[in-house]
């Protein structure tokens, strides 16, 4: 998820950011029955695209992130009872000028129909584990301050905000006030590992 967004209709800020380091990621509970986590398939492009437009505005990226993921590391949650695909997340390559080895989390998209049952933290898990089997240094995602239950599965993963910009500290003191979490900048980084 690269780019600038507006949650409200007001100016665009950059988004913030995340990194993690290749330490194993903690466990995860178990999906609820009915759901099962497997490797995406061509056959799911209509599927995971009507998901999708379920929290973003942009257009489905399913086409790219086939062809930008890690192999086997484009994880969806099938609703087994219907065949479709309910939550995803892509640990993939996105080379950035910040982030030259590009090793990312992408797209996190979770139906709204189907949350609660542990479909997100499953597939944001299963990226993360790939991109820390496979990422030489780091990883990093991009997100956005309103995307809260998306940070809270992030920071519960090892994620950590990178303070990149200025403006960044307060950015993540608000959401970590929402979260009831701890802020404290000094022990954070400021620009990526290496």
């Amino acid at each position: 998820m690269n780019g600038l967004r507006a949650s409200d209709g007001g100016p665009k800020k950059p988004q913030l950011e995340m990194i993690r380091g290749n330490q194993p990621v903690p466990a995860v509970p178990e999906l609820s029955p009915g759901y099962s986590l497997r490797q995406v398939a061509l056959e799911d492009r209509q599927s995971y695209s009507q998901t999708f437009a379920t929290a973003f505005d942009d257009p489905s990226p399913f086409g790219d992130l086939m062809k930008h993921s890690l192999p086997d590391g484009f994880f969806v949650v099938e609703h087994m009872p219907t065949g479709t695909v309910v939550a995803a997340s892509t640990a993939a390559i996105y080379k950035k000028s910040q982030h030259p080895d590009g090793h990312s989390l992408q797209w996190v998209v979770a139906h709204p129909d189907h949350r609660g049952n542990g479909a997100g933290r499953v597939t944001v898990a299963a990226a993360t584990q790939s991109l820390a089997n496979h990422a030489p240094h780091y990883s990093y995602l991009s997100t956005d301050d309103f995307r809260i239950p998306a940070i809270s599965i992030y920071l519960n993963l090892g994620w950590e905000p990178l303070l990149y910009r200025e403006d960044q500290a307060e950015r993540w003191r608000a959401v970590f006030d929402i979260l009831g979490r701890q802020f404290d900048e000094i022990e954070l980084p400021r620009t990526p590992p290496g």
